[in-house]
């Protein structure tokens, strides 16, 4: 079962492996259901700017598709 904690881990622990501040970060937020079984989570940073990853990737662990996706905070 996904929860809430678990899933601000991995994404700071990826913005940081990808040399990113993770601090900041200042939400993570379910869509389209709750955490265990959200079909994305969306991020948001400081400076207003949002990235989602997708379940599909957390499900698969493909840590690479949702690294891309922090890459393209807009």
């Amino acid at each position: 079962v996904r929860t809430q904690a678990g899933v601000e881990r991995l994404i700071r622990r990826l913005l940081k492996e990808m040399g990113e501040d993770p601090g900041e970060v200042i939400q993570v937020r379910p869509f389209d259901g709750g955490w265990g079984d959200a079909l994305s989570y969306g991020i948001t940073r400081r400076d207003g700017r949002q990235a989602r990853i997708y379940r599909r990737d957390l499900d698969d662990g493909n840590e690479q598709g949702m690294k891309d996706a922090l890459r393209s905070f807009s």
